[in-house]
C-alpha cells in the first residue's frame, strides 16, 4: 500500500454528523467531509464528483448503509461516483447509533484487535450423498465486521460450516487481527479491493501491481478473487499473472420474468494469457431478499445441478446484513436448509482443489465481454417457475414505488 496517507471523502448525514466528531484527525488517513441528508444524496452525485477530484479522494466512507435508517441505497450513487467505497454504518436499527460511533472510532484510529471471545471451533466438512454448498461473504463494511462476524462465525461452527470471506484490505487495515479470526477457524480468505474500487479504472500493468499488493498484504496465501461488476478484461489478465486459481461471477441475475436462470451451474475453466483460472458462477444472493425469494433460486440452481451432473450451489452474502440481528436467524435457517437437502459445505477453494478437474472440463477462451451470457426462456420446471411470476420481479416494483417512482 502506498506511504502517503490516503484521501478519504466522508459522506455523513446530517443527523448522523452531529454524533460524529469532525475533528478528529487520523494518521492513517486525511479525512474530508460532505454533510448532507441522504435522502438528497441522489441528486448530488455532480458535488460529490467536483470533491472526489479536488481533494484526489481514494475512496468515500458513509455514514450509513441501506439497511438501516430510512434504508436510502447508496448503491446507485456508487455506482454513479466509480469508486471504491465503505461504510461505518451500524448494522442494527435499534443500535445504531451506538455501532455507529463505535466503528468510525475504529476507522480514526486503525489497528484495532477484534478479539472476539468466541470458541474456536474449526469447521469440519461432513460427507454428503447429494453434492456441495459453498457460502461466501463479501466483507467490505465495518459494522459488518465488528458486530456481524461473531455472529457468523458462532453459526458457522455451530453447524460446523468452512465458508469464503472476500475482505477488503481496507477492513484488515482498520482490524488488524481480522484475517487471524476468519483463518484460525478453517474458513478461506480471498480478496476484495483494496477498498472496494473500481478496476475498470486501471490498465492492466495497474491493475496486476493493485492485486499484487493485496495478495501481498494478506501474506500471499489467497487462492481466489471477488471484483463483480468492478472488472474488466483486463482484470482477468491482472488475476492469472498473479496466479490467482479463480474469481466468482453473478448467475443469480439472469432470471427471466417468470422462470429463474437455466444457465449452467458447472463453473468455466477460461486460459487468459496462456495461463488458466477458473470463473465460478454464483447461484443465489441473500442481499436485499425475503427468504422466499432465496429459497426458490436455491432449488433452481439444486435441479438444475442435478440434470447437469454438477451439483454444487454457491451462494452470496454480506455481514453487515446478514449478521444483523434482523437477519441472523434467516441465515441460519439458509445454512439448515443447505444441510437438510444432503448438500456437504466447501470453501470456494476447496471445490476448485478437490472438486474440479481440468482434464474433464473443456477450456474456454477469454471473449471480449467475458460478462456475456447467452440466456433463453425455458419452460417451468421448479415449483416457483409455476407461480406464474418470479418473487423478485414483485420484490423490485415494491421498491420502486416505495420511493415514489413507477416501475415502467
Amino acid at each position: 500500500m502506498s506511504t502517503d496517507k490516503p484521501n478519504v471523502l466522508l459522506i455523513a448525514d446530517k443527523e448522523d454528523a452531529e454524533l460524529l466528531d469532525a475533528n478528529k484527525e487520523s494518521v492513517q488517513w486525511n479525512l474530508h467531509w460532505y454533510v448532507q441528508e441522504y435522502k438528497r444524496l441522489a441528486g448530488k452525485v455532480a458535488e460529490l464528483q467536483y470533491l472526489i477530484s479536488k481533494h484526489r479522494v481514494d475512496y468515500v466512507m458513509y455514514s450509513r448503509n441501506d439497511g438501516v435508517a430510512g434504508r436510502i441505497s447508496i448503491g446507485p450513487i456508487t455506482s454513479a461516483l466509480k469508486i471504491g467505497y465503505s461504510s461505518f454504518s451500524g448494522i442494527d436499527p435499534h443500535w445504531r447509533e451506538a455501532e455507529m460511533t463505535q466503528c468510525f472510532e475504529d476507522f480514526v484510529k486503525c489497528g484495532r484487535r477484534l478479539d472476539f471471545n468466541l470458541p474456536v471451533e474449526n469447521a469440519k466438512n461432513t460427507t454428503h450423498s447429494h453434492g456441495t454448498f459453498s457460502v461466501a461473504f463479501d466483507t467490505e463494511q465495518l459494522g459488518g465486521v465488528r458486530y456481524g462476524l461473531p455472529r457468523i462465525l458462532t453459526m458457522l461452527g455451530k453447524h460446523g460450516v468452512k465458508a469464503t470471506f472476500f475482505v477488503t484490505n481496507l477492513m484488515k487495515v482498520v482490524y488488524s487481527d481480522l484475517l487471524n479470526q476468519i483463518s484460525r477457524r478453517g474458513h478461506e480468505v480471498g480478496i476484495h479491493g483494496m477498498w472496494h474500487e473500481y478496476l475498470t479504472k486501471y490498465s492492466v500493468e495497474q491493475q496486476t501491481r493493485l492485486i499484487h499488493g493485496m495478495i501481498s498484504d494478506f501474506n500471499g496465501n489467497v487462492s481466489g478473487a471477488n471484483f463483480m461488476y468492478r472488472m474488466d478484461r483486463g482484470t482477468l489478465k491482472a488475476l492469472v499473472t498473479n496466479r490467482i486459481r479463480y474469481l466468482v461471477h453473478p448467475m443469480m441475475n439472469y432470471h427471466r420474468f417468470i422462470s429463474y436462470p437455466k444457465i449452467s451451474t458447472r463453473p468455466a475453466l477460461l486460459e487468459v494469457s496462456g495461463r488458466q483460472i477458473w470463473m465460478l458462477p454464483i447461484s443465489a444472493e441473500t442481499y436485499g431478499l425475503p427468504w422466499l425469494c432465496i429459497k426458490n433460486m436455491l432449488d433452481s440452481a439444486i435441479s438444475l445441478g442435478a440434470r447437469t451432473g454438477f451439483p454444487h450451489v454457491s451462494v452470496l452474502c454480506h455481514p453487515f446484513r446478514d449478521g444483523s440481528l434482523s437477519h441472523i436467524e434467516a441465515t441460519e435457517n439458509m445454512l439448515r436448509y443447505l444441510l437438510s437437502v444432503g448438500l456437504a459445505p466447501v470453501t470456494l477453494a476447496e471445490l476448485v482443489k478437490d472438486h474440479l478437474h481440468t482434464a474433464d472440463t473443456a477450456i474456454s477462451r477469454c471473449p471480449n465481454d467475458f460478462h456475456a451470457r447467452k440466456t433463453r426462456i425455458a419452460p417451468p420446471t421448479t415449483t416457483q417457475d409455476f407461480l406464474g411470476i418470479v418473487p423478485e420481479n414483485a420484490v423490485k416494483f415494491w421498491r420502486l414505488i416505495r420511493r415514489g417512482r413507477t416501475p415502467f
